[in-house]
C-alpha cells in the first residue's frame, strides 16, 4: 500500500492531469457522500471536496503522505468538514446577535414612537431592565453598559478591557440572551 501511494504522490507531483483526472473520478463520490455525512448539505459536501482536490493539486510539489492516499484524502475532507461547522457556527452565532440587534432597535422605536405606555408600565420595563442588570455576571455587565449605555463598538471595547474582541461578543450575546428570556 505504501508503495502504491508513493507511486500515487510521484503522478501527482509530476503534475500528471491524466493520472489526477482518474484519481478525482475514483474518489470524488465516496468523498462527497463522506463530506455530506457530516455537513448534510449537498452544496457544502460538494465545495468541501471540490476545495480538497483543488488545494491538493495546487499545493502537489510539498505533498507528503505517510498513510495510504484513500486514508489521506478521507482525513483532508474530515478536516474541511470541521473547519465548515466551525465557520457555520460562527456565522450562525453572527447572526443571532443581529437578529437581537435588529429586534433590540424595533423595541427602542416602538419606545420612543409609541407613547400610550402608562407610566406603570414603564416602570414594571425599569424594574425588568434593573433586575435582569443585576443577574449579570460583573464582566458581561460591564461590557454590556459599556456597548449599549457608552455606544461602544465590540472592538473599542476589546481595546478597553484588554480582551478578545470575540470575548466581548460571548459576553453581549449572553447579556441578550438574557434580556431576551427576562422580557418574554
Amino acid at each position: 500500500m505504501i508503495d502504491q501511494t508513493r507511486i500515487t504522490v510521484r503522478h501527482i507531483k509530476k503534475g500528471d492531469k491524466e493520472f489526477f483526472r482518474k484519481l478525482f473520478e475514483l474518489y470524488y463520490q465516496r468523498l462527497f457522500l463522506y463530506s455530506r455525512s457530516y455537513l448534510n448539505d449537498d452544496g457544502d459536501a460538494e465545495d468541501v471536496v471540490q476545495e480538497m482536490f483543488i488545494h491538493l493539486w495546487e499545493k502537489r510539489k510539498d505533498l507528503v503522505i505517510f498513510t495510504s492516499i484513500s486514508s489521506y484524502l478521507y482525513r483532508a475532507v474530515h478536516n474541511r468538514c470541521i473547519q465548515k461547522l466551525r465557520h457555520k457556527k460562527v456565522v450562525d452565532e453572527y447572526q443571532e446577535i443581529q437578529q437581537l440587534k435588529i429586534r433590540e432597535a424595533e423595541i427602542m422605536y416602538h419606545r420612543i414612537s409609541d407613547f400610550s405606555f402608562s407610566e406603570q408600565q414603564i416602570n414594571e420595563i425599569q424594574e425588568i431592565y434593573d433586575h435582569t442588570c443585576g443577574l449579570l455576571p460583573d464582566k458581561t455587565k460591564a461590557i454590556f453598559h459599556l456597548s449599549r449605555e457608552d455606544d461602544k463598538s465590540n472592538k473599542e471595547i476589546a481595546g478597553l478591557l484588554g480582551v478578545n474582541i470575540k470575548t466581548v461578543e460571548y459576553h453581549m450575546t449572553k447579556a441578550l440572551h438574557t434580556f431576551r428570556n427576562a422580557f418574554r
